[in-house]
Protein backbone atom coordinates (compact mmCIF):
# COMPACT_ATOMS: atom_id res chain seq x y z
CA UNK A 1 0.00 0.00 0.00
CA UNK A 2 1.16 3.29 -1.10
CA UNK A 3 2.28 5.28 2.24
CA UNK A 4 0.84 8.90 2.65
CA UNK A 5 3.28 11.73 1.64
CA UNK A 6 3.76 12.91 5.68
CA UNK A 7 5.51 9.50 6.19
CA UNK A 8 8.12 9.66 3.56
CA UNK A 9 11.67 9.44 4.38
CA UNK A 10 14.91 9.81 2.71
CA UNK A 11 16.57 7.22 0.66
CA UNK A 12 19.68 7.46 3.00
CA UNK A 13 22.91 6.06 1.46
CA UNK A 14 20.87 4.85 -2.03
CA UNK A 15 22.88 6.75 -5.10
CA UNK A 16 19.65 7.80 -7.50
CA UNK A 17 20.35 9.17 -10.84
CA UNK A 18 18.98 12.77 -11.30
CA UNK A 19 18.18 11.76 -14.87
CA UNK A 20 16.10 9.26 -13.27
CA UNK A 21 14.39 11.93 -10.95
CA UNK A 22 13.62 13.99 -13.97
CA UNK A 23 12.00 11.05 -15.82
CA UNK A 24 9.63 10.08 -13.43
CA UNK A 25 9.22 13.81 -12.78
CA UNK A 26 7.91 14.58 -16.57
CA UNK A 27 6.14 11.42 -16.62
CA UNK A 28 4.40 12.09 -13.71
CA UNK A 29 3.54 15.98 -15.21
CA UNK A 30 2.39 14.24 -18.59
CA UNK A 31 -0.09 11.86 -16.80
CA UNK A 32 -0.90 15.07 -14.79
CA UNK A 33 -1.68 16.78 -18.20
CA UNK A 34 -3.74 13.93 -19.65
CA UNK A 35 -5.99 14.03 -16.89
CA UNK A 36 -4.68 10.67 -15.64
CA UNK A 37 -4.56 11.16 -12.08
CA UNK A 38 -3.41 7.93 -10.77
CA UNK A 39 -0.44 6.99 -12.72
CA UNK A 40 0.35 10.98 -12.30
CA UNK A 41 -0.05 10.54 -8.48
CA UNK A 42 2.05 7.52 -8.39
CA UNK A 43 4.64 8.96 -10.67
CA UNK A 44 5.25 11.99 -8.30
CA UNK A 45 5.27 9.48 -5.24
CA UNK A 46 7.97 8.38 -6.43
CA UNK A 47 9.77 11.89 -7.08
CA UNK A 48 8.96 13.04 -3.75
CA UNK A 49 10.49 9.79 -2.12
CA UNK A 50 14.04 10.67 -3.31
CA UNK A 51 13.29 14.27 -3.41
CA UNK A 52 10.73 15.42 -0.37
CA UNK A 53 11.12 18.79 -0.51
CA UNK A 54 10.50 18.88 -4.72
CA UNK A 55 8.73 21.95 -4.83
CA UNK A 56 7.31 21.28 -8.50
CA UNK A 57 6.20 17.52 -7.61
CA UNK A 58 4.67 18.52 -4.48
CA UNK A 59 2.31 21.15 -6.58
CA UNK A 60 1.52 18.31 -8.68
CA UNK A 61 0.97 15.87 -6.38
CA UNK A 62 -1.02 17.30 -4.20
CA UNK A 63 -3.35 18.37 -7.38
CA UNK A 64 -3.63 15.00 -8.46
CA UNK A 65 -4.44 13.99 -4.92
CA UNK A 66 -7.29 16.56 -4.85
CA UNK A 67 -8.65 15.60 -8.50
CA UNK A 68 -8.85 11.85 -6.85
CA UNK A 69 -10.48 13.49 -3.88
CA UNK A 70 -8.28 12.23 -1.37
CA UNK A 71 -8.44 15.93 0.33
CA UNK A 72 -6.72 15.26 3.69
CA UNK A 73 -3.90 13.91 2.40
CA UNK A 74 -3.73 16.69 -0.48
CA UNK A 75 -4.24 19.79 2.20
CA UNK A 76 -1.09 18.07 4.30
CA UNK A 77 1.01 17.55 1.07
CA UNK A 78 -0.25 21.98 0.52
CA UNK A 79 0.79 22.78 4.07
CA UNK A 80 4.05 21.41 3.40
CA UNK A 81 4.40 23.05 0.33
CA UNK A 82 3.48 26.40 1.42
CA UNK A 83 6.09 26.28 4.12
CA UNK A 84 8.89 25.59 1.23
CA UNK A 85 7.76 27.88 -0.92
CA UNK A 86 5.43 26.96 -3.91
CA UNK A 87 6.61 27.92 -7.74
CA UNK A 88 3.18 29.27 -8.17
CA UNK A 89 2.23 30.39 -5.18
CA UNK A 90 -1.18 31.91 -6.21
CA UNK A 91 -2.25 28.33 -8.05
CA UNK A 92 -0.84 27.01 -5.03
CA UNK A 93 -3.25 29.22 -2.59
CA UNK A 94 -6.31 28.58 -4.84
CA UNK A 95 -5.78 24.81 -4.72
CA UNK A 96 -5.35 25.48 -0.86
CA UNK A 97 -8.32 26.84 -0.22
CA UNK A 98 -9.97 24.94 -2.44
CA UNK A 99 -9.15 21.55 -0.14
CA UNK A 100 -9.87 23.56 3.18
CA UNK A 101 -13.64 24.13 1.41
CA UNK A 102 -14.06 20.51 0.72
CA UNK A 103 -12.58 19.38 4.41
CA UNK A 104 -15.27 21.70 5.47
CA UNK A 105 -12.61 24.42 7.45
CA UNK A 106 -14.22 26.97 6.17
CA UNK A 107 -12.82 29.63 9.05
CA UNK A 108 -9.01 28.96 7.70
CA UNK A 109 -10.34 29.21 3.94
CA UNK A 110 -11.71 32.30 4.31
CA UNK A 111 -8.37 34.10 6.52
CA UNK A 112 -6.75 32.98 3.83
CA UNK A 113 -8.74 34.58 1.21
CA UNK A 114 -8.95 37.80 3.49
CA UNK A 115 -5.22 37.45 3.37
CA UNK A 116 -4.57 37.53 -0.09
CA UNK A 117 -7.25 40.15 -0.72
CA UNK A 118 -5.58 42.23 2.22
CA UNK A 119 -1.97 42.79 1.16
CA UNK A 120 -3.07 43.27 -2.31
CA UNK A 121 -0.68 40.29 -3.84
CA UNK A 122 -3.39 39.20 -6.06
CA UNK A 123 -2.84 40.89 -9.89
CA UNK A 124 -6.47 42.64 -11.21
CA UNK A 125 -7.19 39.63 -12.97
CA UNK A 126 -7.56 36.98 -10.29
CA UNK A 127 -8.84 39.70 -7.52
CA UNK A 128 -12.25 39.14 -8.97
CA UNK A 129 -11.64 35.17 -9.12
CA UNK A 130 -10.48 34.70 -4.91
CA UNK A 131 -13.58 37.24 -4.21
CA UNK A 132 -15.98 35.11 -5.76
CA UNK A 133 -14.50 32.00 -3.97
CA UNK A 134 -14.54 34.02 -1.20
CA UNK A 135 -18.10 34.67 -2.04
CA UNK A 136 -18.63 31.02 -2.23
CA UNK A 137 -17.68 29.85 1.14
CA UNK A 138 -19.76 32.35 2.42
CA UNK A 139 -22.65 31.07 1.54
CA UNK A 140 -21.05 27.59 1.98
CA UNK A 141 -21.00 28.18 5.57
CA UNK A 142 -24.48 30.23 5.92
CA UNK A 143 -26.12 27.29 4.51
CA UNK A 144 -24.63 25.22 6.99
CA UNK A 145 -26.42 23.34 9.47
CA UNK A 146 -26.17 25.15 12.69
CA UNK A 147 -25.14 23.32 15.89
CA UNK A 148 -28.44 23.66 17.85
CA UNK A 149 -27.57 26.10 21.10
CA UNK A 150 -29.88 26.15 24.49
CA UNK A 151 -30.68 29.72 23.80
CA UNK A 152 -32.26 29.45 27.24
CA UNK A 153 -28.41 29.19 29.09
CA UNK A 154 -27.68 32.64 27.55
CA UNK A 155 -30.41 34.29 28.72
CA UNK A 156 -29.17 37.44 30.87
CA UNK A 157 -31.72 36.32 33.90
CA UNK A 158 -29.72 32.96 33.65
CA UNK A 159 -26.14 34.25 32.37
CA UNK A 160 -26.41 36.39 36.36
CA UNK A 161 -26.76 33.53 38.18
CA UNK A 162 -23.30 31.98 37.00
CA UNK A 163 -20.32 32.51 38.94
CA UNK A 164 -17.39 34.29 36.68
CA UNK A 165 -15.59 31.08 35.83
CA UNK A 166 -19.10 29.50 35.01
CA UNK A 167 -19.95 32.54 32.56
CA UNK A 168 -16.18 32.08 30.56
CA UNK A 169 -16.72 28.51 30.17
CA UNK A 170 -20.41 28.91 29.04
CA UNK A 171 -19.09 31.26 25.95
CA UNK A 172 -15.89 29.42 25.44
CA UNK A 173 -18.34 26.59 24.58
CA UNK A 174 -20.44 28.35 22.03
CA UNK A 175 -20.05 27.30 18.81
CA UNK A 176 -17.94 29.48 16.67
CA UNK A 177 -20.75 29.57 13.77
CA UNK A 178 -23.48 30.69 16.30
CA UNK A 179 -22.92 34.00 17.01
CA UNK A 180 -24.26 35.58 14.36
CA UNK A 181 -27.75 33.43 15.50
CA UNK A 182 -27.13 34.72 19.07
CA UNK A 183 -26.06 38.04 18.63
CA UNK A 184 -28.54 39.48 20.34
CA UNK A 185 -28.42 37.41 23.33
CA UNK A 186 -24.56 38.45 23.37
CA UNK A 187 -24.71 42.08 23.60
CA UNK A 188 -26.91 42.03 26.16
CA UNK A 189 -23.86 39.66 27.90
CA UNK A 190 -21.49 42.03 27.20
CA UNK A 191 -23.02 45.41 28.50
CA UNK A 192 -24.48 44.19 31.73
CA UNK A 193 -22.24 45.96 34.39
CA UNK A 194 -22.50 42.76 36.47
CA UNK A 195 -21.14 39.93 34.02
CA UNK A 196 -17.50 39.00 34.25
CA UNK A 197 -15.26 41.35 32.97
CA UNK A 198 -12.52 38.60 31.00
CA UNK A 199 -15.90 37.16 29.61
CA UNK A 200 -17.18 40.48 28.14
CA UNK A 201 -13.50 41.15 26.40
CA UNK A 202 -13.48 37.25 25.14
CA UNK A 203 -16.82 38.11 23.89
CA UNK A 204 -15.80 40.70 22.02
CA UNK A 205 -13.17 39.50 20.77
CA UNK A 206 -14.95 37.18 18.85
CA UNK A 207 -18.37 39.15 17.53
CA UNK A 208 -15.28 40.95 16.21
CA UNK A 209 -13.39 38.39 14.54
CA UNK A 210 -16.68 36.76 13.18
CA UNK A 211 -17.36 40.38 11.67
CA UNK A 212 -20.46 40.88 13.58
CA UNK A 213 -22.23 44.34 12.70
CA UNK A 214 -23.60 46.74 15.66
CA UNK A 215 -22.64 48.55 18.21
CA UNK A 216 -21.92 47.77 22.18
CA UNK A 217 -21.91 50.47 25.38
CA UNK A 218 -19.17 48.62 27.52
CA UNK A 219 -18.54 49.43 31.55
CA UNK A 220 -15.68 48.58 33.30
CA UNK A 221 -14.47 49.38 36.52
CA UNK A 222 -14.89 53.54 36.12
CA UNK A 223 -14.56 52.88 32.32
CA UNK A 224 -18.06 53.29 30.22
CA UNK A 225 -17.68 54.30 26.32
CA UNK A 226 -20.07 52.85 23.44
CA UNK A 227 -18.23 51.16 20.43
CA UNK A 228 -18.97 49.72 16.93
CA UNK A 229 -17.73 45.83 16.97
CA UNK A 230 -16.39 46.56 13.43
CA UNK A 231 -13.94 49.28 14.81
CA UNK A 232 -13.29 47.75 18.00
CA UNK A 233 -9.45 48.58 18.98
CA UNK A 234 -6.34 45.71 18.22
CA UNK A 235 -5.00 45.16 21.71
CA UNK A 236 -2.11 43.51 19.69
CA UNK A 237 -0.78 45.63 16.80
CA UNK A 238 -1.79 49.13 18.99
CA UNK A 239 0.78 52.22 19.04
CA UNK A 240 -0.93 53.09 22.35
CA UNK A 241 0.04 50.00 24.09
CA UNK A 242 2.98 49.03 22.55
CA UNK A 243 4.60 52.60 23.66
CA UNK A 244 3.44 51.58 26.89
CA UNK A 245 5.53 48.45 26.66
CA UNK A 246 9.11 50.35 25.06
CA UNK A 247 8.80 52.88 28.23
CA UNK A 248 8.45 49.79 30.18
CA UNK A 249 11.31 48.44 28.47
CA UNK A 250 13.58 51.51 28.35
CA UNK A 251 13.31 51.53 31.90
CA UNK A 252 14.02 48.17 33.17
CA UNK A 253 16.44 47.17 30.50
CA UNK A 254 19.06 46.38 33.23
CA UNK A 255 16.86 44.16 35.32
CA UNK A 256 15.11 41.51 32.80
CA UNK A 257 13.42 39.88 36.03
CA UNK A 258 11.45 42.95 36.90
CA UNK A 259 10.62 43.59 32.77
CA UNK A 260 9.56 40.23 32.72
CA UNK A 261 6.87 40.90 35.71
CA UNK A 262 5.97 44.12 34.79
CA UNK A 263 5.21 43.03 30.70
CA UNK A 264 3.09 40.13 32.38
CA UNK A 265 1.06 42.34 34.56
CA UNK A 266 0.76 45.22 31.93
CA UNK A 267 -0.61 42.32 29.34
CA UNK A 268 -3.40 40.78 31.97
CA UNK A 269 -4.44 44.13 32.49
CA UNK A 270 -4.93 44.54 28.59
CA UNK A 271 -7.00 41.79 28.38
CA UNK A 272 -8.70 42.90 32.03
CA UNK A 273 -9.63 46.57 30.48
CA UNK A 274 -10.51 45.52 27.10
CA UNK A 275 -11.55 47.59 24.66
CA UNK A 276 -10.65 50.77 27.48
CA UNK A 277 -7.02 51.74 27.05
CA UNK A 278 -5.88 53.91 29.99
CA UNK A 279 -7.92 56.97 27.87
CA UNK A 280 -6.94 60.12 30.07
CA UNK A 281 -3.28 58.96 30.36
CA UNK A 282 0.15 59.55 28.65
CA UNK A 283 2.08 55.58 27.69
CA UNK A 284 5.21 57.54 29.65
CA UNK A 285 2.72 57.95 33.10
CA UNK A 286 1.03 54.71 32.59
CA UNK A 287 4.56 52.82 32.70
CA UNK A 288 5.28 55.41 35.35
CA UNK A 289 2.60 54.04 37.38
CA UNK A 290 3.09 50.09 36.47
CA UNK A 291 6.81 50.60 37.49
CA UNK A 292 5.74 52.24 40.94
CA UNK A 293 3.41 49.46 41.59
CA UNK A 294 5.99 46.81 41.42
CA UNK A 295 8.54 49.16 43.83
CA UNK A 296 5.57 49.39 46.42
CA UNK A 297 5.71 45.05 46.05
CA UNK A 298 9.03 44.75 46.16
CA UNK A 299 9.97 47.61 48.90
CA UNK A 300 6.26 48.22 50.57
CA UNK A 301 7.02 52.45 49.52
CA UNK A 302 4.99 54.38 47.25
CA UNK A 303 6.87 56.25 44.81
CA UNK A 304 4.42 57.10 42.02
CA UNK A 305 4.29 61.02 41.91
CA UNK A 306 1.51 61.17 39.00
CA UNK A 307 -2.11 60.58 39.15
CA UNK A 308 -3.76 58.76 42.11
CA UNK A 309 -6.33 57.21 40.12
CA UNK A 310 -3.99 55.52 37.64
CA UNK A 311 -2.08 54.02 40.67
CA UNK A 312 -5.34 53.02 42.13
CA UNK A 313 -6.87 51.55 38.51
CA UNK A 314 -3.75 48.98 38.94
CA UNK A 315 -4.24 47.85 42.34
CA UNK A 316 -8.39 47.46 42.32
CA UNK A 317 -6.91 45.04 39.04
CA UNK A 318 -5.00 43.00 41.19
CA UNK A 319 -7.19 42.81 43.46
CA UNK A 320 -9.80 42.50 41.10
CA UNK A 321 -8.24 39.10 40.39
CA UNK A 322 -7.26 38.03 43.42
CA UNK A 323 -11.32 38.14 43.50
CA UNK A 324 -12.23 36.20 40.95
CA UNK A 325 -9.50 33.28 41.47
CA UNK A 326 -10.74 32.55 44.72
Amino acid sequence: MRKKYRDLKRKGNVIVFPTTINRLLTDGMNFLKNENYDEARDKLYQVLSYEPDNAAALGAYAYSLFELGDYEEALDVCRELLKIGPIHYLETMELYISILMQVREYKEAEQMIEILIEEKVLPEERLEQFRQLRDLNERIVSSAPIEKVATSLYSLDHFLTLTPIEQERLIMDLPLESYKAMKDYLIKIVEHPNVDMLTKTYILFMLHQKKIRGSVHIQKFHFEGSFSIAALPDPINNNRLNAVKRNLEDALVQDPTRLGMAQELFERHIYLFYPFQWEGYEPFEIAEAYLSYLDLLFTGEETFTGDENLANLIITAEQWFEWRNG
